[in-house]
């Protein structure tokens, strides 16, 4: 029997989001994806600024998925605030929510929260310890360098025991340590290339294998469309994408494309999922083999219309899935 592979999207999370985004995850439901996933950036017209109450909103339409954060920028959070608002969702979805946490980059949102960025590993673990203590039932008193919390107990609590799994971002070493220590799973986003992601993995691996924690898997994000033909892919595909890394990534800071100057085709290569059904399989196939067992289609792509993130998702559901469905019973 093959590894089991799990398979989410990324619905429409921008601007007047909200039709849209459930026509797409219902189809997701419909066609047996496991979750649907929503992103977090702030005053940025490709994103959505509140992802806990984007997906609380959702999941009413689609009861049988799994939500997550991917991620939520938990320094721009209170850690109490964040822990009582995610165990609500976990309680609404029955128990269906992955708390995908990263420690953000971009400037304009630490500014306009009055965090400081340089600090935000050192924020993002002591609000790690606090909230995985909440969600654990314990009653937190925390005395840290950035919160003080004094003998408060959560309530309610989340309905996943012992809590809801928790996957950590980050591309740097210190990042992916962070990741095997406070965390489920490491969680890459979808700008590294798949030769960056791989190394990332050896370095989980090993920071796993020092701290004497069990490797469970690694869930995957990836910019996704698919068509019948390559050449239909890539001709829908290319301004969505030519606007999220050109426009948004190589501007952001983002620290594996800082002022990038690549061209669509350099950033195609090796890291978008664009193509045939086909080619699709392929490359999870190959991911498989190395541990990757959760992949999340990142479907909404900037500009594209409506009707072709529901054939892109459709496709996904009847040509790829079935596949790897078919892996497992092997």
């Amino acid at each position: 029997m093959g590894m089991i592979m799990k398979f989410g999207i990324v619905p429409k999370e921008w601007n007047d989001f909200l039709v849209e985004a459930i026509e797409q995850a219902k189809l997701a439901e419909k066609l047996g994806f496991h979750s649907i996933w929503i992103e977090e950036h702030h005053s940025n017209k490709d994103y959505l600024p509140s992802p806990l109450m984007a997906l609380a909103a959702l999941s009413q339409h689609v009861p049988s998925l799994y939500v997550g954060t991917a991620v939520a920028v938990l320094p721009l959070y209170h850690p109490v605030r964040f822990a009582e608002d995610a165990a609500i969702l976990d309680i609404v979805t029955n128990g269906r929510f992955i708390a995908g946490i990263g420690s953000g980059y971009r400037v304009n949102e630490f500014n306009a929260y009055n965090v400081p960025l340089k600090k935000k590993g050192e924020i993002l673990e002591e609000a790690l310890e606090i909230i995985i203590n909440l969600w654990e039932g314990k009653k937190v008193t925390y005395n840290g360098k950035y919160f003080k919390v004094i003998e408060f107990e959560l309530e309610p609590k989340p309905k996943q025991k012992p809590r809801p799994p928790i996957w950590i971002g980050g591309w740097s070493k210190k990042a992916i340590e962070r990741a095997a220590k406070f965390g489920d799973r490491w969680f890459p986003g979808p700008v590294g290339t798949l030769s960056t992601v791989l190394k990332g993995k050896e370095i989980y691996m090993e920071a796993l294998r020092k701290i004497g924690k069990k490797f469970t898997g690694i869930t995957l994000m990836r910019d996704t469309y698919v068509a019948s033909t390559e050449d239909e892919a890539i001709k829908d595909a290319e301004k969505a994408l030519t606007h999220m890394y050109s426009e948004d990534y190589a501007r952001s800071g983002h620290p594996l494309l800082r002022e990038s100057k690549e061209s669509f085709q350099e950033w195609m290569a090796d890291r978008f999922f664009v193509g045939t059904p086909e080619q699709i399989i392929d490359i999870i196939a190959r991911l498989q083999k190395e541990g990757f067992d959760y992949i999340i289609f990142r479907v909404s792509l900037r500009g594209l219309p409506h009707k072709k993130v529901l054939s892109c998702i459709r496709i996904l559901g009847e040509k790829v899935l079935p596949y790897f469905a078919e892996e497992e019973r092997k």
